[in-house]
């Protein structure tokens, strides 16, 4: 195995660096944070210079490249702030779905408008407070001649409120679960946000469809197994999610470093005591741990042989890794860490959010116990 970034992949991390470096303005950050606002006009310059949709075919807007160098640009942008690095990364969540399994048609209209920073993409999923639970999933889409006919909820839909397209998980009474690719503009879609704690610049709302009308060659697929679509796109979602959590981590290390080498204590630089020098090597051990299992994952993905069990214990480690790395900085921080003007306290909340949409460690332990034990020995 080869631990070293080709050219390429080292010139797409130094762009994505630059560009996070030059735009992700502090001032703004924390005015967009207290504001639950979204970074427009940085979405719009990151589209012009092909961040969004990088792993995309050319064909549809993007850059030929892997899932590994969609990874590394959403860690630069999480490095740089956690906030802004998180909104970029979300912009067209689900366009896996439509890459993997959509119509030429589809993949066309769909991704295109993404990559140009004209349109944004979510997933409505979920029903139930994991989002994995399909046996709690009730929404129905029945088919007439020309169109599916949608009633149900669903419930924590990432950025809803700004999305123009929804990647929607249905039950059609006779041709069982399946994917259909819901238009904002549809009548009948309702709306109802919800307040979070952290990644505030990520819109979060209950989604409600009565009587939403969808064209027929809107679904994504043709076999009725909607399930297996939406564990696909599981996959590249959690593979985004380690990716934001490693450039967290690195970013909050980076900003506890710079703090520790300038304050002073008792007349000594805080890197000079014993206890903050330790604490610093083991955010560092931290991060290279996470930075491992993103890695291989990506590049797992990329090769089309990525193990959900694997993908499973990168979810678990890196999100512990995270939230050890980030409370470390807070605590070298001490009580300036508490005050809003200090970066670290919104990489702090940020991490936690991102900690419960990477998955819970018994759920985790659960998918990675069943893959080590097996399906039937789980249900004896």
């Amino acid at each position: 195995m080869d631990f070293e970034l080709s050219d390429e992949q080292k010139d797409v991390q130094k762009a994505a660096m630059e560009f996070a470096e030059g735009e992700f303005d502090p001032d703004l950050a924390l005015e967009l944070d207290r504001a639950r606002g979204f970074p427009e006009s940085i979405w719009k310059k990151a589209s012009q210079l092909g961040f969004i949709g990088i792993h995309y075919p050319e064909e549809f807007g993007g850059q030929g490249l892997g899932i590994f160098e969609n990874v590394l640009v959403i860690e630069a942008f999480c490095k740089v702030d956690s906030g802004i690095g998180s909104a970029l990364s979300n912009v067209d969540l689900g366009s896996e779905v439509i890459l993997r399994f959509g119509s030429y048609e589809q993949k066309k209209n769909f991704l295109p408008p993404l990559t140009k920073g004209e349109k944004r993409l979510t997933v409505a999923f979920g029903e139930s407070e994991d989002g994995k639970d399909f046996s709690s999933i009730s929404t129905v889409s029945e088919r007439r001649d020309k169109e599916y006919l949608i009633n149900g909820k669903k419930r924590y839909v990432l950025n809803a409120s700004l999305a123009n397209t929804f990647i929607t998980l249905c039950k059609e009474p006779k041709e069982g679960w399946i994917i259909l690719i819901v238009e904002r503009e549809s009548d009948g879609i309702e709306i109802h946000p919800i307040e979070k704690m952290g990644l505030r610049m990520i819109s979060f709302s209950d989604l409600h469809f009565k009587e939403v009308r969808v064209p027929l060659e809107n679904r994504v697929g043709s076999d009725g197994d909607g399930r297996m679509e939406v564990d696909y796109c599981h996959q590249a979602m959690g593979l985004r999610s380690i990716a934001q959590a490693l450039g967290m981590a690195q970013g909050a290390f980076d900003r506890a470093m710079q703090y520790a080498k300038q304050r002073e204590q008792f007349g000594r630089k805080l890197s000079l005591f014993q206890a903050i020098r330790h604490k610093l090597a083991d955010m560092v051990v931290s991060i290279e741990v996470a930075r491992w299992l993103t890695y291989k994952s990506a590049t797992e993905y990329d090769l089309g042989r990525m193990d959900p069990g694997f993908l499973s214990i990168a979810q678990l480690e890196v999100g512990r890794r995270l939230i050890g790395v980030v409370d470390e900085a807070l605590q070298i921080f001490g009580g300036y860490g508490y005050i809003s003007e200090q970066a670290i306290e919104h990489y702090f909340r940020d991490a936690w959010a991102l900690g419960v949409e990477l998955g819970t460690e018994e759920e985790q332990k659960d998918l990675i116990a069943e893959k080590i034990l097996g399906t039937d020995l789980m249900k004896k």
